[in-house]
């Protein structure tokens, strides 16, 4: 079944942009690479959620300790990136585009400024891609 959905999800990622249709929401595509949208998924850093929200970022977001909650997860990521978007725009003068906003959950410290510790893997490239995809509509 695990299969089938990501499956599923790499054939929309390819149909939609050629039917012309709108790509998703970028919480709703992030929820889809993380976890592919399951709420009581547990990372190897504790990371919990849909979204894979480390345990601190639920304890600065002030809000209900609830990762099993699709709409508080969804709150606790919007605030965690709207604060790295406006580091990222006040360094690049622009908003991320859709590989930019993945890489800002994945790994922020390569995209606002932060020394980085190495280069972006293979594996985190082709999420940010997967992620792009997603999130692509038709101009």
């Amino acid at each position: 079944m695990r299969d089938l959905k990501k499956i599923l999800v790499m054939v929309a990622a390819i149909l939609l942009p050629a039917f012309g249709a709108a790509g998703m929401d970028r919480l709703d595509a992030l929820s889809q690479i993380e976890s592919h949208n399951n709420d009581r998924a547990i990372g190897l850093q504790r990371e919990v959620s849909r979204y894979q929200i480390l345990p601190i970022f639920w304890q600065q977001a002030n809000v209900a300790w609830r990762p099993t909650d699709a709409a508080t997860a969804r709150i606790v990521v919007n605030k965690i990136m709207q604060a790295r978007c406006r580091c990222f725009e006040a360094r690049y003068h622009r908003p991320p585009n859709d590989f930019e906003y993945y890489i800002l959950w994945h790994r922020p410290a390569c995209m606002i400024g932060r020394p980085i510790p190495r280069r972006l893997t293979f594996a985190e490239t082709e999420r940010g891609r997967r992620f792009a995809n997603l999130c692509r509509t038709s101009a």
